[in-house]
C-alpha cells in the first residue's frame, strides 16, 4: 500500500512567506515601487520597467516625480507630500497621468500604503495602467450622452418605467402627448392616465408578453390626457430583465386617434365598395341575388363563434362578397334557366371559380383573396373543382366560405330546383363532415342551422333592406 505524506510534509515544501512576496513582486504586470519620505524611488519591478520604459539602473534614486505628466505634476505632487507625511498602514488610491521614457502619457491608477520595516519608512506604490478602462468610460458617457439626446429630442413619446418602485420618465413628446409635465409624469403612476377598462386590457396583453419572451410587442389602447380628453395610443413596449426577473419597461407612444379613425373610414368604405360590386355581379343573376351578401354575412358569423381573430372574421366577410365575383363573366341566360342545365352548361359555371381568381389575382390586398374566389368549391377529399385539390392545401377560411356557401345555396331556391330543407342541409353537412368538409366548420355550423340562428340573421337583415 502507498504510503502518503502528512500534509505539513507538503507545506514545508512550499517557499517562506518572504518568498512568495518577493515572487509575486517580481512577475506582477503591474508596477510596484518604492520610494522614501522624500519621494526617491528605491526599488522597481519587471512590471515597472514595461510600463514606464525605465530600467532598474535608470530609474532607481530618482524621485518619483519622474513618473509624472508635466500638466498634472503640480497637483500630483500636493497629493504624494501628503501621503508621504502620513501614518503607517494608511491607504490611498489616486488616478492621473504617467509619463514614460519616450515622453508618451497614460492614465495611471495608484494604490499607495505605507508601511515599516526594520524601523524604517516604506511607501509602496501599485500602478496600473488604466488606459483600455479610460477608454471604456469615454464610450459608456458618450453612448449615455447619446442616449440621453436621442431620448430627450425624438418626436415620439418616449417613456420608461421601473417596475418595483413603480415609477417612470419620459421626454418632452410624452409631455406634449398626456399633457402632463415631466416632473408630474416622473412622480405619478404609469397607470393613472388609463382608463380602467384599457388598464384592465394592458394587463392581459403585458402577462401575454411576458409569458412568450417576446422582446417588443405593439398593445393599441386608450389613455386620459390631463384635460380630461381620451384619446387612442399605439405603443411599443421593451421589458427589461435583470436575473430572470422583470424590473422595467421602456417604449414610445403614439397618438393614433386619427390615423384609426381615417382607417375606419377607408374600411368602410372598401366594405361598401364590395357590397356594390357584390349587387352589380347578381343584378346579372335575380335568382342568386343576396347570395353573396347572405355567404358574407353566415361567415362572419362562423368565424365569430370559432373565436377567430376579429382581423380573420372581417376578411371572411369580404371573402364572402367576393367568392362569386367570376360569375359575371357566365351569360345570363345559363343563371337564369330554367330546369336542369347540360354538361356544357354546367361546365361554363364551374368556370366561375377560375375567372374570380383572374379578376383578384392581382388586387394588392393583404391575404390571398383570390385563393379564396378560386377554391370555395374544392373539398377536402379532392372530389371539389376547378382543381381536385386535398385538405392538405386548403386554408382555414377557403373551408369557411365553402361550408357557408353549400348551407346558403341549399336554403335558397334556384331556377332548376327548389330550396332544399332544414333537414336536407343537415343530412349534407353530416354525411360529409370530415370528408369533404372541415369537421370544426361543420361543428359550429350545426347548431347555428338547428337552432335557426343563421335565418334569423338573414331575416333581420332582410326587413332593415326593406325598411330603408
Amino acid at each position: 500500500m502507498e504510503e502518503i505524506e502528512p500534509p505539513h510534509k507538503e507545506l514545508e515544501a512550499l517557499p517562506k512567506s518572504g518568498e512568495i512576496y518577493r515572487a509575486l513582486v517580481a512577475y506582477s504586470r503591474d508596477a510596484i515601487l518604492g520610494v522614501n519620505r522624500k519621494g526617491t524611488i528605491l526599488f522597481w519591478n519587471k512590471g515597472a520597467e514595461q510600463i514606464f520604459g525605465y530600467s532598474n539602473e535608470e530609474i532607481l534614486g530618482q524621485p518619483v516625480t519622474k513618473l509624472m505628466s508635466e500638466k498634472h505634476k503640480e497637483g500630483h505632487t500636493l497629493v504624494l507630500r501628503a501621503f508621504l507625511s502620513g501614518n503607517c498602514g494608511e491607504t490611498r488610491i489616486i488616478e492621473g497621468e504617467a509619463l514614460r521614457k519616450d515622453g508618451s502619457t497614460f492614465p495611471i491608477e495608484l494604490s499607495f500604503s505605507i508601511e515599516q520595516q526594520n524601523g524604517k519608512f516604506l511607501g509602496l506604490a501599485i500602478g496600473r495602467n488604466i488606459t483600455e478602462r479610460k477608454h471604456m468610460e469615454q464610450s459608456l458617457r458618450e453612448s449615455a450622452e447619446r442616449y440621453c439626446n436621442l431620448f430627450a429630442t425624438c418626436l415620439e413619446a418616449v417613456f420608461s418605467a421601473d417596475i418595483p418602485d413603480n415609477t417612470g420618465a419620459g421626454n418632452k413628446a410624452l409631455e406634449k402627448l398626456c399633457g402632463y409635465c415631466l416632473e408630474e409624469l416622473t412622480e405619478m403612476k404609469p397607470t393613472n392616465i388609463l382608463s380602467p377598462e384599457s388598464r384592465e386590457y394592458l394587463s392581459k396583453q403585458v402577462e401575454k408578453i411576458l409569458s412568450t419572451d417576446e422582446p417588443i410587442s405593439s398593445i393599441v389602447h386608450e389613455i386620459f390626457r390631463k384635460d380630461g380628453k381620451r384619446i387612442l395610443i399605439e405603443q411599443y413596449l421593451n421589458f427589461i430583465k435583470r436575473k430572470d426577473k422583470f424590473v422595467g419597461f421602456q417604449g414610445f407612444r403614439s397618438d393614433i386617434t386619427e390615423r384609426d379613425k381615417t382607417e375606419e373610414q377607408l374600411k368602410s368604405s372598401f366594405i361598401n365598395l364590395a357590397k356594390i360590386v357584390s349587387r352589380v355581379i347578381e343584378s346579372c343573376d335575380p335568382y342568386t341575388a343576396g347570395h353573396q351578401q347572405r355567404v358574407a354575412d353566415l361567415a362572419h358569423l362562423v368565424g365569430e363563434n370559432m373565436g377567430l381573430a376579429e382581423d380573420i372574421v372581417e376578411r371572411l366577410y369580404l371573402d364572402g362578397l367576393f367568392h362569386d365575383i367570376g360569375k359575371i363573366s357566365i351569360p345570363r341566360s345559363i343563371l337564369t334557366k330554367p330546369g336542369e342545365l347540360t354538361e356544357e352548361e354546367w361546365a361554363l359555371i364551374r368556370a366561375h371559380t377560375k375567372q374570380g381568381y383572374s379578376i383578384l389575382k392581382d388586387t394588392n390586398l393583404p391575404w390571398p383573396i383570390a385563393d379564396v374566389a378560386l377554391q370555395h368549391h374544392e373539398r377536402l377529399d379532392g372530389s371539389g373543382y376547378p382543381d381536385g385539390i386535398t385538405e392538405e392545401r386548403l386554408s382555414l377560411e377557403v373551408s369557411i366560405l365553402a361550408v357557408c356557401d353549400v348551407v346558403e345555396a341549399m336554403s335558397s331556391h334556384r331556377p332548376y330546383r327548389p330550396a332544399r330543407t332544414t333537414t336536407d342541409v343537415l343530412q349534407e353537412l353530416n354525411d360529409g363532415r370530415g370528408t369533404k368538409y372541415n369537421a370544426s366548420v361543420v361543428d359550429v355550423m350545426l347548431p347555428m342551422i338547428e337552432s335557426g340562428e343563421f335565418r334569423s340573421m338573414w331575416n333581420c337583415r332582410n326587413s332593415r333592406s326593406t325598411a330603408t
